[in-house]
């Protein structure tokens, strides 16, 4: 299973991914160190060059620079381990304490070389992903394009008329063998709208149809522990980031009313999410989203007057959701307010008959309560 399928949970897998390793190999093209070893590969050039000069061109007993160059190499060898034991990087240094030992100035005016070659070509060579992309280009085929190549080879063509069946139908008229693949892709694609279905698996006749959609719920229990560490995991990395504060948020909110979960873990969950939300909306105070969903999950967890308080509170501050003002009216009338709900009815009404989806029923009843206040 992945994560669920939002682009909320894109935050979390951008701050988990794993580092290009050919990024991660890559020296840094400009840093204080690339400065550094510049001067000092110069000085020791200098110096293993005088050494020289006292070995070949003068009478000085030979042990004399032969002892000097000893010194100088170790000299080097314990810069390079004091700039690694501090974390800086010492490739080019380390790379230069051994040629300079071995060769002397010749070693030190090869590393020097190098170096300067390295940096010209760093300024022209080409990052691994774009040279791979230039070899292996990824073809990106639009929607429409799929289309017309189905059309083409015949995968649009059906001999007979069919209807998309929903996945609770299955698991009342479907046969074993349909709720066993019914089962199996709801679980690999898990949404807590699917729970229902479950639920009717867990009833099912068939003991094989109950024991696999146990087992099915225990797998989803797992993956939402591994889900949520992982989102507590990108949190602690990016301890400042609200977007992953609100990721945070929705997945409590996901699986906190699934009714397949542990109940004692989908109370935890209610209050998680009640706690992000509240404070993703220190960082954003006017998200209409986390204003409706903080009032949703009271309502749903039977805080009937918190709920209220909570949207007449958002309500005020010009938040506009079209599904709030159902959870708002919903609220009055479990409390029995009937006459605040005529009230509400009459000044929001127009706000809440504007969401499309809105089942006729309920239409018809928001308009009695309009009509009553009138």
């Amino acid at each position: 299973m992945k994560l669920l399928n939002s682009p909320v949970y894109d935050y979390v897998d951008d701050i988990l991914r794993e580092d290009d390793v050919h990024d991660v190999q890559r020296i840094p093209l400009s840093t204080p160190g690339n400065a550094s070893f510049v001067v000092f590969a110069v000085l020791l050039t200098l110096v293993h060059g005088f050494i020289l000069y006292l070995l070949l061109g003068t009478d000085i007993w030979p042990a004399i620079p032969i002892l000097l160059h000893i010194i100088v190499a170790g000299i080097t060898v314990m810069i390079t381990y004091g700039q690694y034991r501090r974390g800086l990087d010492v490739q080019h240094l380390g790379a230069l304490a051994i040629v300079s030992a071995t060769t002397g100035i010749f070693g030190t005016l090869g590393a020097l070389v190098g170096f300067i070659a390295y940096i010209i070509f760093r300024q022209k060579n080409q990052h691994f992903a774009d040279w791979y992309e230039s070899i292996f280009p990824t073809d990106h085929v639009s929607q429409s394009q799929q289309i017309y190549d189905d059309i083409l080879e015949g995968l649009d063509e059906h001999p007979t008329m069919y209807n998309v069946m929903s996945f609770n139908d299955v698991m009342r008229l479907g046969s074993e063998d349909q709720k066993r693949r019914a089962l199996t892709r709801m679980t690999t694609r898990f949404h807590p709208r699917l729970s229902s279905a479950f639920k009717i698996a867990l009833k099912d006749p068939s003991n094989a149809i109950r024991v696999q959609a146990a087992t099915a719920i225990a797998k989803i229990e797992r993956h939402f522990m591994q889900v949520n560490e992982r989102i507590v995991e990108a949190r602690a990395r990016d301890t400042h980031n609200s977007k992953l504060l609100y990721a945070q948020a929705r997945f409590y909110d996901d699986y906190a009313f699934t009714g397949i979960l542990d109940s004692e873990l989908e109370k935890q969950n209610r209050k998680r999410a009640l706690d992000s939300y509240r404070a993703y909306l220190q960082q954003d105070p006017n998200h209409a989203e986390t204003w409706a969903a903080v009032g949703r999950i009271l309502q749903r967890s039977g805080d009937f007057s918190g709920a209220t308080e909570w949207l007449q509170q958002a309500i005020a501050r010009g938040v506009n959701m079209k599904t709030m003002y159902l959870w708002y009216f919903e609220g009055l009338f479990a409390q029995k307010k009937f006459d605040e709900l005529r009230q509400a009815a009459a000044r929001h009404g127009r706000e809440a008959l504007a969401n499309d989806e809105l089942p006729q029923p309920l239409r018809d009843a928001i308009a009695l309560w309009m009509h009553q206040a009138a």
